[in-house]
């Protein structure tokens, strides 16, 4: 009996595929679908400030950076609400909720380092204990370590 020959592996996006595909037709997976064109149906200054936070019973639960832009947003609803229905269909998503949150893929601001004026000594007074002496030395080196 001669030994049998193995395949190579197969990537699971090609197994899986089909069955998503399948799934996806009974609209089981409206959530993704509106994750994926969310950017594009919005546009880039709308997307950095938005993220999918959810679908529940056919209404979009969209998280934003800031209440200033869920107020520009609850503006735009009725216009984001008919472009994502012509992309989606006019069941998946009937309505859209705008909610403050902590995006999870925005990227955090870098901070530009500031210039800071160069520390001075500072002159401790005549301390007779030295245990004294030894914690307000201690305190002013941990000052002058500490960011300002």
């Amino acid at each position: 009996m001669e030994p049998r020959r193995r395949k190579s592996p197969e990537p699971i996006a090609a197994t899986l595929q089909p069955i998503i595909e399948k799934l996806d037709a009974e609209g089981h997976f409206g959530l993704v679908r509106l994750a994926q064109i969310w950017p594009e149906t919005v546009g880039e200054t709308i997307a950095r400030r938005t993220e999918v936070g959810g679908l529940k019973f056919h209404t979009a639960v969209i998280k934003v950076s800031t209440a200033m832009w869920i107020q520009e947003l609850n503006l735009l609803k009725s216009e984001i609400l008919a472009r994502l229905q012509a992309r989606l269909g006019a069941d998946v998503v009937r309505d859209l909720r705008f909610v403050k949150g902590h995006l999870s893929r925005r990227e955090q601001p870098r901070l530009k380092p500031v210039a800071r004026a160069p520390r001075r000594a500072i002159e401790l007074p005549e301390l007779k204990d030295p245990e004294l002496r030894r914690a307000f030395e201690s305190l002013i080196e941990a000052w002058g370590r500490s960011a300002r």
